[in-house]
Order: C-alpha cells, then structure tokens, then sequence
C-alpha cells in the first residue's frame, strides 16, 4: 500500500502530528524557540509533553495530515466541523536557559482543554511558562480555524509581544461532504498486468501505451482510485459498477475468460481493478468500457479486442515482386493477418502452399507477421538461376479450427537492366506545366527489369527549360521495369530535346518536346495562312454576286 494510502486511513479515524519549525531570527545561539505537534492517536510529537495534559484524548476528524510532519509558520490541513485538535507545545528556553513562556491562540474556534497555566475566558489564548497541550474545536463548517504559537515575553501576551514560531490553518468541512465522489481526485487508467500487480495508488487517467489492444482471449485492466471531495477514499459501502458495449463484458474479478459484467462494493483503499473482455469466444469488438459509482456513470475507456484470425492478405512489398535471378529479393512480399474488423495481428505465423516453390522460386521467409500493428511485414523471396515466375500462397489454421488462406501473390525473377526507352507524357507543354518521364528498362529477354536494376553511376537527365522536382539519384531503382521523374516546365518557348543518358545500362536516348506559351498560341506563319485563307473566300463571294446580278 503507498505511503499516502497509510496516510489517509489514519487520518479518517483520528488523524495527524506535525511538527513546527524552529524561527532563530530573534533569539541568542544558545536560547531555544518553543516547539509543538498535533496530536495523532497519542503519539508523543514531543518529549517533554506532559502526560498529565493529554489524557486519553487525540486530535479528531482531521483530514490530509500525515504523521509527525513539521509545522512551518504556514502550515495547513482540513478537518471536519465535528473534530477537535490537539497541539502539544515544548517549553522554549532563554539564553540562559531557563524556561520561556509560550502561547497558543485561536481564531475561528475555541480552546476547549488546556495544559498552560493562564487562559482567557474567551477561549481563544492559552500561554503557560513550561510544556501544554491545547485542544481546540472549530466553530463552524465554511470557516477555517487558525492555530498560532508563540514564544511571549510575558503571559497573556501572545498577540502583542510574542514572537511567531508556526501557525497551522485548518480548513473546516461538514461529515457529510465524505462519500461525495470527487471527479478531480479519482483516476481511471488502462493498464497492463505489470502495472495491476504493483497494485498502486492511481494518480492520473492517462492509459499505459499498448494496454487497450487486447490479444484474441485476453483481458484488459483497468486501475482506478476513487476519491471523494476532502481527497479521502471513498468508503467500502461505495457501490462501483461497470459496463461495455458492443458485446464485451467488464467485472471486477479477473477471468481468463468472462460471460457477463458484473458490480462490486470499493474496497475503501486507494487501488482497485476493472476487467473487460469478450462476451463471445473469439469476436473482435471495439468496445466502450463505463464505470459508474454509486448508479452514477464516472468515467468511460476504450479497448479493441481482438477476434480470431479471419484473413490473410499478400501484395507487392517495399521492395518489388521482380526479384533478380541468383538473389534474394529484399522486402518483396507485404504480408498482413487480419480479424473480422480489419485489424492487424501481430505474431501469426503461416505456412507456404508447396505449390509456392518452383525451379525459379525457390525460397521464402518464415511468413510470419511482425509486430506492427498499422503496417503489413516486409518479408523477403528468393530466386534460382532461372527466370520465371510463380504464385505465393499462404495459410494458417486460426482458434476456431477454419483454415484461413490468403490470395495468390504473382513473383518473377527476372535478369537486370539490359536495355531502356524514355517518353514525355505530352508533346507540348505549358510554361508551368508539370512534365513526367518515364523510363522503361527490360532484362535481356524482354522482361520488366528486376526491381533491384538501378538507372546506373554513370546515369543523367539534361533538358532545357526543364526543372526536376526530385533529383535523380544514381542509386534510383525501377518498379516492374519502370522509373518516373517530375519537372516544372520553364517559360521560354520553343522545341527542345531531353537527354536522358543510362550508359550503365544503354546508349543515350533523346525525347523531343516543345513549349508555347499558351494553348491557343498561333505562329506569324499561321496569321499569315489565316488572312490568305480569308481573302480567297470574299473573292469567292464577289464572283458569285458578280454572276447573280448578270443574270438578271
């Protein structure tokens, strides 16, 4: 249990002693300010406490006070209208070390029992020139209770000619503000079992990383602490429940399976824990887990639980399908395991068809998914000395006894880079244009160039009024035999060759485009061919009318 669990179960039934620092600003080095404590369950704070003053009485119905804690000229704590508190103060000494008077005054309370010599009638000062105890009530909820102690010159003097050596305010509440949940001093946090185990006090309601993703047959934690209003834990009668939607359950006992939710009473300590899981064996469930205290909903978690293997995908990997021949092909296949919800699992581990194999392929990765839970596994194949190609399938049997089996991934293995061509997508372009450049490379064959082919060292694109977008990179590999590029198109116009130059692979290659300054741009040349056009057509016009009116 933590320390501030002890803490406040102590305080509930009577709780606590502080200690008060020593003020040296006003005395000679050899005299001794007064010191005090308030009392818990009888412990002598100090010494020379005279047992005469004490009797069987102790502080009451104080709240937040942990023991024998040192008071300071600013000390605080709450207690409840009902209780009363008890300071013990030591006698000080001068500087020839007989004892000094001391005092203890009262505001927003009444002293009640005294050990001291002299005290008001008002009840509101006591001062005595030895050791006291002084027992104060509180005057009302709502009103704090103020508490001073002072080394006096003179008795009855505390006020005036007194010297302040601490001073504890107590902040008054009712009884009946205990067992009043409060939402800022309880906490609620998903956890994993390490976490459950240490069995501590919650103190915040942020979730533990990975603990609401709960494998196929798992359960999920959650810790809470409940508090009411004076920061105390709320009493064993608390009723707690808790529910989930979406056909998980929640209990308050832990199961490795559970078939329904469940309510419970707190424990009145610091720590307790919710279960969620599924409600059906194998489902997958996005559920919303809601605690209420005492009928009143509280607070709201959320968990995946995670359902039985329900597909198997293949697709392309990182790095490509068209392995090259005599290798093994890095990240070529994307491998993902899936529940009904479309949800990655981690850790599944698949078996290869026998028919996956042929005289090309002729290795692969253990198929097993890795930890991700937002991207596929990149796993690798591997390729004989013989281009071709083949089908990847793989299978698994999941908890239910169904055999789960994943579409055909085609895989070739191919040769390297042997020949290229490159083409523009357009003609002409626009100043501003955004222009693509395909480069297309084939092995010896004919086939894709293998995905390891790169554009070469010696590899360079040059055109004129032609800005690459992403610089070409001599370690630049080809998808299936294809690798793109992206210029912005200048703003001067004209026809232009763009060079593109793989002589690791092929001789240089050129592609010729053009760029105009807009679309419906015409040449002098084609004005000139307009006007012309034009004329001929009125001659046509004026002869005809010529012929009409001689006819008539």
């Amino acid at each position: 249990m933590s320390t501030k669990t002890n803490f406040k179960r102590v305080a509930l039934v009577a709780v606590a002693a502080l200690g008060i620092g020593v003020l040296t600003s006003v005395a000679p080095a050899n005299a001794a300010a007064s010191t005090a404590v308030l009392e818990i369950n009888g412990a002598a704070g100090i010494a020379a406490s005279p047992s005469a003053t004490r009797g069987t009485g102790t502080s009451k119905g104080l709240i937040g006070v942990s023991a024998q804690l040192a008071l300071t000229t600013s000390s605080t704590a709450t207690m409840y209208s009902t209780g009363a508190a008890i300071v013990q103060v030591s006698a000080g000494t001068d500087s020839n070390s007989a004892a000094t008077i001391s005092c203890v005054s009262v505001t927003g309370g009444t002293i009640v029992g005294t050990g001291g010599d002299n005290a008001n009638d008002a009840g509101t000062l006591v001062c005595a020139n030895n050791a006291l105890a002084v027992t104060a009530t509180p005057s009302a909820a709502g009103t704090n209770m103020v508490l001073k102690v002072y080394d006096a010159a003179t008795a009855n003097t505390a006020t005036t000619g007194g010297t302040l050596v601490a001073q504890l305010t107590m902040t008054v509440v009712t009884t009946t503000s205990a067992g009043t949940l409060s939402a800022s001093d309880s906490f609620a946090q998903a956890q994993t079992t390490t976490e459950v185990a240490a069995a501590a006090e919650v103190t915040n309601s942020g979730d533990v990383a990975t603990a609401t993703r709960i494998a196929n047959g798992g359960q999920g934690y959650i810790g809470f602490t409940l508090h009411d209003v004076n920061d105390v834990a709320m009493p064993a009668t608390t009723v707690v429940s808790c529910s989930a939607t979406g056909g998980a359950v929640c209990s308050f006992t832990s199961a490795t399976f559970l078939g329904t939710s469940s309510a419970a009473t707190y424990d009145g300590d610091n720590y307790d824990t919710a279960y969620v899981a599924q409600g059906t064996a194998n489902a997958a469930i996005d559920t919303v887990v809601t605690i209420s205290v005492n009928g009143a909903p509280w607070i709201t978690k959320s968990f995946q639980l995670l359902g039985d293997l329900a597909s198997i995908e293949l697709a392309s990997g990182l790095g490509g399908v068209y392995g090259e021949v005599s290798a093994t092909q890095d990240g070529g296949i994307n491998l993902k395991a899936k529940d009904s919800l479309g949800r990655l699992l981690t850790s599944v581990a698949t078996s290869v068809s026998a028919s996956s194999y042929n005289t090309s392929l002729t290795g692969f990765d253990a198929m097993t998914t890795g930890d991700s839970t937002s991207v596929g596994t990149q796993l690798d194949f591997t390729c004989s000395s013989t281009k071709g190609s083949g089908e990847l399938v793989v299978s698994k049997t999941n908890t239910a006894g169904t055999k789960i089996t994943s579409n055909a991934l085609k895989l070739y293995c191919v040769g390297a880079a042997y020949s290229y061509s490159a083409s523009l997508d357009k003609a002409s372009y626009v100043p501003g244009d955004i222009a693509t450049l395909t480069i297309t490379a084939k092995d010896s064959a004919g086939n894709p160039a293998s995905d390891i082919s790169t554009v070469g060292a010696a590899a360079a694109i040059a055109g004129s009024n032609m800005t690459a977008v992403t610089a070409l990179a001599t370690t630049d590999t080809f998808t299936a035999g294809v690798k793109k590029y992206t210029f912005i198109v200048g703003s001067t116009e004209g026809s232009y060759a763009m060079s593109v130059s793989l002589t690791d692979i092929d001789d240089a290659v050129t592609v010729p485009y053009s760029i105009k300054a807009s679309s419906t741009a015409v040449s002098n040349a084609d004005v000139l061919k307009a006007i012309v056009s034009l004329i001929a057509s009125i001659n046509k016009q004026i002869a005809a009318l010529q012929k009409a009116l001689l006819k008539k």
